[in-house]
């Protein structure tokens, strides 16, 4: 096995500050300059893995901190055995094809392979102590792949997370320099676990990243207001659809920061029901009148805001309330009302006319038919829904459609495993 290479490190200053009397100025010792850029690099990779910006930009200082030339960070799905995604130094304009040809042939060659999988996980390893000059000079992957393509030793690692595919992090140092040396090993040693922690947070955030850049662009093109609300019902995050739904319409409102309807009546049945969907964590629907007409004019549909989703990008919230405006789009089909709820023909067409904002009379007139049949049909839709009333039987059926269509929340709600 070789050995370290290089001269030994020379020992640096102890941290603190000395006194130029001829100057008479504070002057700070190298440590301290040391400990300011590792806390600094920490600092950044942290933020950059939470706000998933420029995080590969620091993962490249920390990695020519440690005195390597380029990192490479990867995942390889374990069934497939084709890497899930790759990415490495930003100046490694060449790295993509040398990948490549990697992935179809020298993987198999490559010794470091079954060393980083014999290693225990989040244990750094350094190639040099395991392939001495004469090992590497008999090695067809150093000699016909590594080298060749500028690189040579390397530090590396396997972080393993339960339930995800492990993630492989290699800090690899350029050909014709020489090994890292034990001063360098110590650097890596002080930031291992900041590193590590700062790659499965850059992780979780790339998840909740996109899944609420899905979820707004899903809500946008549904029309579909999002308000999130904290545990006293505080709106702590709207997004642009609420904003205009909040100006356009007189039954909703911010009142002192919290969401109400206008009418005392109504706001007494919005509150009761943010209550209660917070203490049972069940879902609710409920359906706002304009007063002059009596029209269902929104349709809200509450559920408890998921603590793996949006939970982490909107501090404090606890509820998650989803509006829906009546407009000159249709809200739901009848064909879609016969599917989602096993109603007949004939029961969908008066569901969709109480979604439409006509009362049973209105709909018997127009449709030259008894008003004794028509509640009838109501009666079956108040079983099928399993609602007691046209206002909780108008928002079940309106929510869960959007649901079945945006599914912002990332779980299927009571009312569709009820309906």
């Amino acid at each position: 096995m070789s050995k370290k290479g290089g001269e030994p490190s020379k020992r640096l200053p102890d941290a603190g500050r000395s006194y130029d009397r001829e100057h008479h100025v504070s002057v700070r010792y190298d440590g301290d300059i040391a400990m300011d850029k590792k806390d600094g690099l920490v600092g950044d990779l942290y933020e950059s893995a939470l706000r998933q910006d420029g995080f590969f930009e620091v993962v490249q200082h920390m990695a020519e901190w440690i005195g390597a030339d380029i990192f490479h960070m990867y995942s390889v799905d374990a069934v497939r055995d084709v890497p899930h995604f790759s990415h490495y130094s930003s100046a490694a304009t060449t790295f993509e094809a040398m990948i490549g040809h990697y992935v179809q042939y020298y993987r198999a060659l490559d010794p470091r392979v079954d060393l980083v999988n014999s290693q225990p996980a989040q244990t750094w390893f350094a190639c040099q102590d395991h392939f001495d000059d004469p090992y590497v000079s008999r090695s067809e992957f150093f000699q016909d792949f590594l080298i060749p393509n500028g690189l040579r030793y390397m530090f590396g690692t396997r972080i393993a997370t339960s339930g995800r595919d492990d993630v492989l992090v290699a800090f690899v140092r350029a050909a014709g320099r020489t090994p890292f040396e034990a001063r360098e090993r110590a650097k890596l040693a002080s930031v291992s676990g900041h590193l590590q922690r700062a790659i499965r947070l850059w992780q979780d955030a790339l998840v909740l990243h996109h899944d609420a850049a899905t979820g707004a662009e899903l809500a946008g093109q549904l029309n579909v207001a999002v308000f999130a609300l904290d545990k006293n019902f505080r709106t702590v995050s709207a997004n642009r659809e609420a904003e205009t739904m909040l100006r356009a319409t007189g039954c909703l409102k911010l009142q002192h920061g919290r969401l109400a309807a206008t009418s005392s009546k109504q706001n007494d049945r919005l509150q009761g029901a943010l209550a209660r969907v917070l203490k049972t964590r069940i879902g609710e629907t409920v359906v706002l009148c304009e007063e002059t007409t009596g029209h269902f004019e929104i349709f809200l549909g509450i559920s408890v805001l998921p603590r793996d989703a949006l939970g982490r990008q909107c501090a404090g919230a606890s509820l998650l309330v989803m509006a829906r405006r009546r407009g000159c789009t249709p809200l739901a089909t009848a064909d879609q009302l016969r599917q989602a709820f096993n109603l007949s023909t004939a029961e969908a067409k008066v569901a969709e006319a109480l979604i439409e904002g006509r009362s049973p009379d209105q709909y018997a007139e127009r449709n030259s038919i008894s008003i004794s049949t028509v509640r009838t049909q109501l009666r079956a839709i108040f079983e099928k829904t399993r609602t007691r009333s046209q206002a909780e039987a108008v928002g079940l059926m309106v929510w869960v459609l959007t649901q079945r269509v945006s599914h912002l929340t990332g779980k299927t709600s009571e009312c569709e495993r009820q309906g």
